[in-house]
This record gives C-alpha cells, structure tokens and sequence, in this order.
C-alpha cells in the first residue's frame, strides 16, 4: 500500500511516482568514496577479513548507482570527489552527490536533487552541507555550516520548492527530538556520515555509535557491523562484503522505517557496492554500476 503524503509550502508534486523519486533522491546522498577495479578485492581462499581502513580520500574518485525501486530501475546517483577547499580555515574535502531521474520518470515529473559535504582532512567531521531540491521551476536551497569550538550550527533555508512528507509517523518522531541549533562533538551531516563510516575503523559484530543533524535536530545513530561474506554485483563481478545497518528515528522520520542497510568492501577502500532500504512505498536498493578508476 503507497503511503499518503501532505506537503508543505505547496502540492503534492506527481502523486504515488512524487513519493518514489523523494525517497531515492533523499537518501542519494548517502553514499561515497576510491578507486579500485573488481578483481582486485577479494581471494576466494581462506577467512575474510575486513582490513584497516584507508586514512585519506581519493581526490576524482567517481561512482555511480542505479536506483531501483521494487527491482524496477527508477534513477541514478552519482557521487564524486571533486577537490580540496578551505572552510573557515580548515582543508576539507568537497564530496558531491547528484540524484537523477530516468528519462521515463523525467517525462512524468521533473525532479532533481544537489548535495555538498564538505569534509575536515584531519579530523573527517563536516563543516558544511549543502542541498538543492528542484521541481520543475521551483527550487529550495539549504546551507548548515557547523561550528566545532562553538558546538553549534548556523541553518538557513530558502525557496518554494514543495516539502513532500511520505513517513505516516514523521509528526510523531519528532516531537520527542528538539529543534536544535547546539551540537555534540563528532556530530555529521546526512551526506558525511556515509563517509565517515568508511574512515571507521570497524571490526566485525562490532556496535558504533553516531549523530546526524538533520532537519533541525540531533538524531542519534546505532550502527552494528555483520560478518563478512562474498556478494555478486551483476555486470561487476564477485566482491568480499560486509553489511552495516543503521537503526535510528531518522529513518521513521523520513521515510516511516527505522533501519538502512549498506554493504561495504572488506578492502581499505571500503567501496559502498550496494544499499537498500524500507519504506512506506516499498524496498529501495541503489546498486554500483561504475567505478572510475
């Protein structure tokens, strides 16, 4: 059954199709970061272990993923490593996620997604996050900059492009989660955290703890590590995995479901090959169709 949406700042934007590319354009900006081929990540002899991870990211390191939504290809997501910039005085790297519709969901609706995380060199916390949301003619722009000697964000937001809620329980979640413009140490933007999570080091069944600002508020993370296993990508070949969950009300908040699944490589580059997750509207997996080298 597709959940009932309500918006804000305008209509409901293309229906049961608005809800789908919301949700996958949402989350595109979850995801990552290095460069590597195939054949290069496993042996199939002997135990997997999941190896220290690397200490710096891959300046022009692209990848990209195909959305699909009940198995059905619905979109892509591009996400790469553009530079390094200085914010407030700090070097950080400058990651970009691009979420795009395919041609048969731009013909119904014309939705797009930017997002910008800018990432500290030293200490992989973010100092700034940017997102543009654009339907057809009408865009919403939204800046965070994060103060780390403050504990503090500065929030702005403009634009009139619609607000689409799709979690039936988003009104609930967020009454027991303050808006907040006070952070804690360590804290991530949505973006960031995906990388941040592959510059963790992560062993095996072990639990991690994270915060996400988003929307206004704090919004603590459970992340637990699952054992290693080989996992065929289709057209890409046989990899050595290891699934992360994250379970927080985030994930109710925006999309009614509490946990999100990403299955990295065991190698330093922790490569995201593929992520999925629940819904209202059912199953979302982005799945890795290319790697630059």
């Amino acid at each position: 059954m597709i959940t009932q949406i309500s918006t804000k700042g305008g209509s409901a934007y293309g229906g049961k199709k608005q809800i789908t590319l919301i949700v996958l354009l949402v989350f595109g900006f979850w995801f990552l970061v290095s460069q590597c081929y195939a054949q290069n990540f496993i042996k199939k002899e002997g135990k997997i272990v999941i190896e220290p991870p690397q200490k710096a990211l891959k300046i022009g390191e692209k990848l990209q993923y195909s959305i699909e939504w009940l198995g059905i290809p619905v979109g892509k997501i591009i996400l790469s490593a553009q530079d390094i910039v200085e914010i407030d005085g700090s070097e950080c790297y400058h990651i970009v996620a691009h979420a795009i519709p395919n041609k048969f969901f731009t013909k119904l609706y014309d939705v797009e997604y930017t997002v910008h995380t800018y990432i500290d060199k030293k200490t992989f916390y973010t100092h700034r996050f940017e997102k543009t949301r654009r339907i057809k003619d009408k865009f919403n722009y939204v800046v965070i900059d994060f103060d780390r000697e403050k504990k503090e964000v500065k929030y702005k937001t403009k634009g009139s492009a619609p607000l689409v809620e799709f979690s039936s329980i988003r009104e609930e979640v967020q009454t027991n989660i303050p808006v907040t413009y006070k952070i804690i140490n360590g804290t991530q933007d949505l973006f960031s955290s995906l990388y941040y999570l592959r510059l963790l080091e992560m062993k095996e069944k072990g639990p991690y703890a994270i915060t996400i600002y988003y929307d206004q508020r704090n919004w603590p993370v459970e992340v637990k590590t699952e054992e290693p296993f080989f996992r065929e990508i289709r057209n890409m070949g046989t990899f050595a995995v290891f699934g992360v969950s994250m379970d927080s009300n985030l994930g109710k908040f925006i999309l009614g479901k509490s946990k999100m699944f990403v299955y990295f490589t065991t190698d330093s580059r922790r490569i995201p090959l593929e992520f999925k997750f629940g819904a209202g509207v059912g199953l979302i997996r982005g799945v890795i169709q290319d790697i630059s080298k």
